[in-house]
Order: structure tokens, then C-alpha cells, then sequence
């Protein structure tokens, strides 16, 4: 769209601006977990965050352009040590493409932070007790499609952000 208004004359600033916001979102999610993590004397280097979801988007297999990698990449740029689950996503795929090994659900290890990246209904229908069983008492719980009661997040005891 971009390139084709530009053949045409016309300079989309709008739409450029879009795409950059867009392009530093999962910076942005990385960050903003990292600073509930730091509110609540966690140190960053070292923590366990614990990811849940890679694909592109909901309830769908397909990993091409997730921006979920950034979000990876940025908390691994902190010294954080994450691990990520998608009950959709293909390991091989994961692995081949960004280097990135999913955990098993039942594997995922005790954590200082859960950043709830994609709402698969896999994930959805976990109890909220059984979604952050093993997230360490007053951890950081990141939201990034709001699909969780903040009234049941902040009453667990957890810090909570949404995007």
C-alpha cells in the first residue's frame, strides 16, 4: 500500500507511522514487563518468564510474522531466561525459524513473570489458578490481549499490565 501511494505521488505518513508503532510493540510489551518485575524487587537479570503463545495470532498454527518474537527477543536482551508454550505452534517450525525451543505446559518452570501473549482457547479455558500455578507470589502478569479480569489478576497478588 505504502509503495503504491508512493508511485502515485502520494507520501503516507499516516500508514508509515502505523508501521513503526507497530514494529516496536513487543519492545514495548518487553519493557513494560520488565518494569513490573523491577516495582516488585525482582531482579531482571536471570528471572524466569514464562511465555504463553508464539503464533501469529489466536487459535491459528501459523507462526510466520508473530511479533511475539520480539517480545522474546527484547526480555532475552534484559538477561531474562524465557520459556515458551504455544499448544498450537510446531516446534520444528519454532526452532527453524527463530530459534526458539517451545516447552511442554506441564515442563514450564517456576517464573517471575507470565506474559500472556497470545489468548489461544487452550489457554482461556485454564482456570486463572491453574494459567499462573507457577507464578512466584507478586510476579508480573502481562496481558497483552486484556483478556483476563484485572479484578481476579490484582486480588492473586500479582502485578498486572495490559496493553
Amino acid at each position: 500500500l505504502t509503495h503504491k501511494a508512493g508511485m502515485l505521488g502520494y507520501h503516507p505518513q499516516v500508514i508509515l507511522a502505523g508501521r513503526r508503532i507497530n514494529d516496536g510493540m513487543g519492545a514495548y510489551v518487553a519493557q513494560e514487563t520488565v518494569k513490573k518485575m523491577i516495582a516488585n524487587g525482582v531482579q531482571v537479570k536471570g528471572a524466569r518468564v514464562n511465555v504463553l503463545g508464539l503464533t501469529f495470532k489466536e487459535n491459528c498454527s501459523d507462526l510466520r510474522n508473530s511479533k511475539v518474537v520480539d517480545v522474546i527477543r527484547e526480555l532475552q536482551s534484559f538477561g531474562c531466561d524465557v520459556h515458551v508454550n504455544d499448544p498450537l505452534g510446531e516446534s520444528k517450525e519454532a526452532e527453524h525459524e527463530y530459534g526458539i525451543t517451545l516447552t511442554a505446559w506441564d515442563d514450564l518452570p517456576e517464573c517471575d513473570a507470565i506474559v500472556a501473549a497470545v489468548s489461544h482457547t487452550a489457554y482461556l479455558e485454564k482456570s486463572f489458578a491453574e494459567l499462573t500455578a507457577k507464578l512466584k507470589q507478586g510476579g508480573a502478569f502481562t496481558d497483552v490481549k486484556s483478556a483476563y479480569d484485572p479484578v481476579v489478576v490484582n486480588a492473586a497478588g500479582f502485578a498486572l499490565w495490559r496493553l
